[in-house]
């Protein structure tokens, strides 16, 4: 009986290891400009920092993660796009004839989350340096699971201070998005006469509408035992400060579900 090679089976665990987080959460906010209108070449250049015309005549250069790996080849970039692709935060759709890039359930929910946080950081500074926006068009077509994730992050803060930017924005929206904006102005409004254990039922209440839910489910493949399992999106312990994230094992091999570093 063969021995299996212990070698080999290491090193394709660590090929199937997502990259680092900082650079996992770069290559999907570089990516977010060019969803289904760009390739693997367009999103290497955006992270090399190329100066290529057409990138800049597009604007690219001000997308967050410009130059992020300007001191990488744009073959080693292109290797670490690849490695997206293959652990499953980024795919390849044709369209027309082109290969283009597109997040997977599993990249748009990091992504959909860090974009969510950016605009609550947008608001913060615009709240400390007494800026008052002059209408909030631009939260109108957002992705709705982005907006109601925004909203979910307001809801946590327990900030009235938002109270004046979340009146403005509700007067524009869709209806939906307009009960769901109320639904947070009356919740905060009432957070200095809620105690502690009453404002956690309200947001786990709120939760239920405003966490988003894939289209498609979202399978983890455990750590420890190497065996698929759901992602549940409605679990709030995933949704941190420092953005979402995914559990690392199984219930049945880890039930206090660590999470991914």
């Amino acid at each position: 009986m063969m021995k299996k090679n212990s070698n080999s089976s290491s090193r394709q665990k660590v090929r199937n290891l997502p990259l680092p987080e900082p650079e996992l959460r770069a290559i999907l906010r570089a990516a977010d400009d060019i969803i289904a209108e760009g390739g693997r070449t367009l999103l290497s250049k955006i992270l090399k920092g190329s100066k290529e015309r057409k990138l800049l005549e597009l604007g690219l250069d001000q997308n967050p993660s410009y130059g992020f790996y300007r001191d990488l080849s744009l073959e080693q970039i292109m290797d670490k796009v690849d490695h997206m692709i293959r652990t499953d935060f980024l795919e390849i759709e044709i369209k027309g004839k082109l290969p283009m890039i597109v997040y997977t359930s599993r990249g748009w929910a990091i992504e959909r989350e860090r974009r969510a946080e950016e605009f609550v950081q947008e608001w913060d500074r615009w709240l400390e340096n007494k800026i008052s926006p002059i209408n909030m068009e631009y939260l109108k077509e957002r992705n709705r699971g982005m907006i109601f994730l925004f909203l979910y992050k307001i809801l946590c803060s327990g900030n009235k201070k938002y109270i004046p930017f979340l009146t403005l924005w509700e007067r524009i929206d869709f209806k939906k998005v307009q009960v769901e904006i109320r639904h947070v102005i009356n919740a905060l409004k009432q957070r200095d006469e809620s105690d502690n254990a009453g404002w956690e039922r309200l947001v786990k209440e709120r939760a239920q509408s405003l966490l988003p839910r894939s289209l498609d489910p979202i399978f983890l493949a455990c750590r420890q035992c190497g065996s698929p399992f759901l992602f549940d999106e409605m679990n709030l312990e995933y949704y941190t400060s420092e953005g979402l994230r995914f559990p690392n094992r199984c219930l049945n091999c880890s039930g206090d579900n660590h999470l991914h570093p």
